[in-house]
């Protein structure tokens, strides 16, 4: 077991995995509180950040992972920064790849949890669809992500959107629903670094 940095100035003694659920990779950081529950898997590779700071906090800023299903699986990759007041809840699966930035109050889930059908909403079937964010995609505050969405290497999502069909890469997309707004040529993408 090691001990790692949590939040401003608390340690915990974490072992690699947490309560058999909860993977994390090496120089993981924590910056705000995480709840983690569910019966599926979560894991966080490495020198991905959870929670920042000096962005937005409602109440504590608590980050939720919940794979609610024992088949769940939410796997966010390496060097990933989550901003505060996070929710990724997969009943199937959620992926993110690594490079990832992820606004404040973003919610990604891969369900809809119930029926729409008035007899339904209580007892209906679950549907449910993968979502799939590509390397260096970026979500602005406040984005939410609907199920079986893919968005592509690269994107970017502007703040409140609502995602409810994929994005290609190279794009940028925003609205309700998002749609397209223009792609990210290799030219564009640099000019606007220099």
């Amino acid at each position: 077991m090691r001990r790692r940095k949590y939040g401003y100035f608390k340690w915990a003694t974490w072992p690699r995995r947490l309560s058999g659920n909860l993977v994390l990779g090496k120089h993981v950081r924590l910056f705000a509180p995480l709840r983690c529950d569910g019966e599926g898997i979560v894991h966080v590779s490495d020198r991905t950040k959870l929670g920042w700071p000096a962005a937005a906090r409602y109440g504590n800023g608590e980050i939720l992972l919940q794979a609610r299903s024992r088949d769940a699986v939410i796997r966010i990759g390496g060097n990933c920064a989550l901003s505060n007041n996070v929710s990724i809840i997969a009943v199937e699966s959620v992926e993110i790849g690594d490079d990832c930035l992820i606004g404040d109050l973003v919610s990604i889930m891969d369900s809809d949890f119930h029926g729409i059908a008035p007899d339904q909403r209580r007892t209906g079937p679950i549907k449910t669809a993968p979502v799939k964010l590509e390397n260096n995609v970026w979500l602005g505050s406040r984005v939410i992500v609907q199920k079986g969405v893919t968005i592509g290497a690269n994107s970017i999502v502007t703040p409140n959107a609502v995602v409810t069909s994929s994005i290609p890469p190279n794009s940028i997309a925003g609205g309700v629903p998002a749609r397209v707004i223009r792609g990210l040529s290799e030219d564009s993408a640099g000019a606007e670094h220099e």
